[in-house]
């Protein structure tokens, strides 16, 4: 009995498939087998041919890395899927997959794929009919691993269904049973199986053929993808699980199917095989991988210098040593996800997010993440908001990616921005990162370039790619050199900053010995001031802590926007305002609880000579003055 494993059009034409090699390892000595990627062979043939071939081109090699190609590349290659669109409108092809209105119940889904006049049955047909014998049984396995490939795989098992009706025809991914599928018999299949369980594949196949298949072990002898797919290196895919165990949380309950991990050093040997045979990459997204599993990991990947992408838990994060055990072990880009194990409150579970995106981006990973299903998670608004507020800690998001007909919303939750932020000009452009709507061109990016240079690349809308910090431009002036539109937009950027009330904030500008301020292409993305202190504002610092601060200036209003963090724009302003200060003397006041901008200051050869408590602000604060000033006053202890 023959069996025939198709990779179904629509998907990313980037890193192979990892579904039907997953089923071919499933079925190891079961022959004959063959596998069809026909989702490789649409683009290429229907999709490609003409001005996207060129595009492609750029995309298998070195120009992938050069942004400006990429980009141009990638723009073509978007506007040759808007023509071809035309054929199935209202659908549209996509990068990642094939989007309809048909899709969005199983009705109008087998409906759609039992028509004939569609570009995906003329090619499922001829392809379909020059693979297979004209009689004779056979099982075809159609596998699905994103959302887009659903209509192309009905109308492949519809021509099976009709053209081969001895054929027994399965649906193989775990896409079906999330998405709510019937289990039963359909139209264009016979059986719907998961795809990390081997156990139903195994048995129905064994059924049918009366030979039992091999260990089915998922990376031996496994060979790289081959193939004219949109990489300069071949990335493998992996799902790294043997199959399904039951968990149990009440002896009452029957239970939930987990997955059961391949052992961490198992899964560091395949992927040394599949580098010594040419693998350049490995993705692993699709399945969150607990703490202590990564933890095992870490010490399994020592020496290891192929890029890795691994999926990971906002609630279930691996310490600061094992991130960085796992950058040195390869890892460069790690795709978060959130509500696997909530604890006890929202709350907490925002800060543990927050905390464990910072260290993950201190180990020098690329975080990427996968915002929350459901606006209203009530951690969701709160991720939201520090997503958009720390692009230099998230650095690049997607929307969850729902299966057709799901019973969850499509369109669940909106795109991340800083509430702080939003009354400020906007960059010019877009990340670079917003045209990688891939994973496996992120994470080649990422390991090629890094992430710090990575996240600063911006496109600009009428083309082109520029590097934010290139073009900087420093002024120090006076509040009526600046004039009122740039003192606005400076004001903007201090509140934005929230530390700071805006009652005073306007005329302390206006009445500023100086001011100072970086702009780049033609936005303010930093400012520094040096105020001069309102009278009862000096009465009220002596009350409170013992200093009369009368003839002092006082720096302050220090911003920079979150895109130009770690550029030493902070620094480079200080420096600047210290230098145009004209010999007065200076004093900083801030808070006990702002570390970043204590180390900023000691940095900068300040020091702490006072540290007493604010009734207005019930917290804390501290007075920072130059080193080399006013010594009798004394320094306080600070680390």
């Amino acid at each position: 009995m023959r069996i025939f494993v198709v990779n179904p059009p629509l998907a990313s034409p980037a890193a192979a498939p990892c579904a039907p090699l997953r089923v071919r390892a499933m079925l190891a000595g079961l022959e004959p087998l063959e596998v069809w990627d026909a989702n490789l062979d649409f683009w290429r043939e229907r999709l490609l041919p003409g001005p996207g071939e060129e595009a492609a081109q750029v995309l298998r090699g070195e120009g992938f890395y050069d942004p400006d190609a990429y980009v141009q590349a990638r723009r073509l290659l978007r506007e040759r899927l808007e023509v071809f669109s035309a054929e199935i409108s209202p659908g549209r092809y996509t990068w990642r997959g094939l989007e309809h209105p048909a899709s969005l119940d199983l009705e109008s889904s087998l409906a759609w794929a039992r028509t004939q006049d569609t570009p995906l049955a003329e090619f499922a047909a001829a392809g379909l009919e020059a693979r297979l014998p004209a009689e004779g049984p056979g099982l075809a396995l159609i596998t699905l691993e994103s959302s887009g490939q659903w209509l192309g795989a009905l109308v492949m098992g519809a021509w099976l269904k009709a053209q081969r009706p001895e054929w027994v025809v399965a649906l193989v991914g775990d896409c079906l049973e999330l998405a709510g599928a019937p289990q039963g018999r359909s139209e264009c299949w016979d059986h719907a199986l998961p795809l990390l369980d081997p156990v139903p594949l195994r048995s129905l196949a064994a059924s049918l053929s009366g030979a039992e298949p091999g260990e089915g072990c998922m990376l031996r002898d496994l060979e790289p993808p081959r193939g004219d797919y949109l990489l300069p290196a071949p990335v493998m895919t992996l799902r790294p699980v043997l199959g399904m165990e039951l968990e149990h949380h009440d002896w009452r309950d029957p239970g939930i199917a987990l997955p059961q991990l391949m052992p961490a050093g198992r899964l560091a040997q395949g992927m040394a095989m599949q580098a010594s045979k040419g693998a350049a990459a490995f993705l692993s997204l699709r399945q969150v991988m607990p703490a202590a599993y990564l933890a095992d990991l870490a010490p399994a990947l020592e020496g290891n210098q192929v890029p890795l992408g691994l999926a990971a838990s906002l609630d279930d994060p691996p310490t600061p040593e094992v991130l960085s055990a796992l950058h040195a072990g390869g890892v460069r880009l790690v795709q978060w996800q959130s509500g696997t194990l909530p604890p006890a409150s929202p709350e907490e579970r925002l800060g543990q997010a927050e905390k464990a995106l910072a260290l993950s981006n201190r180990a020098g990973l690329w975080n990427h993440l996968v915002l929350p299903t459901e606006a209203s998670d009530p951690m969701a608004a709160g991720l939201l908001d520090f997503t958009g507020s720390n692009p230099q800690v998230v650095h690049s998001w997607s929307r969850p990616w729902l299966w057709p007909w799901s019973p969850r919303p499509r369109q669940a939750i909106g795109e991340p921005q800083a509430q702080a932020f939003r009354q400020v000009a906007p960059l010019p452009g877009r990340p670079l990162w917003r045209f990688m709507d891939d994973p496996a061109h992120l994470l080649l990016y990422v390991a090629r370039h890094g992430s710090q240079r990575l996240m600063r690349w911006r496109v600009r809308d009428g083309g082109g790619v520029h590097l934010l910090g290139q073009n900087l431009e420093y002024v120090f002036a006076r509040p009526g050199e600046i004039g009122p539109e740039r003192l606005e937009e400076i004001a903007m950027l201090v509140l934005a900053a929230g530390k700071v009330r805006p009652k005073w904030l306007r005329h302390n500008l206006a009445h500023a010995y100086l001011v100072g301020y970086a702009h780049e292409e033609g936005v303010i993305v930093g400012t520094d001031t040096l105020k001069r202190p309102r009278d009862e504002y000096i009465e009220r610092i002596k009350e409170q802590s013992g200093l009369d601060l009368t003839g002092y200036t006082e720096r302050g209003y220090i911003s920079v926007r979150p895109e130009y963090r770690g550029l030493n724009v902070g620094n480079r302003l200080i420096q600047g305002v210290i230098e145009h200060s004209e010999g007065r003397k200076m004093v900083i006041i801030t808070g006990a609880d702002n570390i970043p901008g204590q180390r900023i200051l000691a940095r900068n050869g300040q020091r702490l000579v006072k540290t007493y408590f604010s009734r207005r602000l019930q917290k804390d604060m501290q007075i920072w003055m130059p080193r080399d000033q006013d010594p009798d006053l004394g320094e306080e202890p600070w680390s």
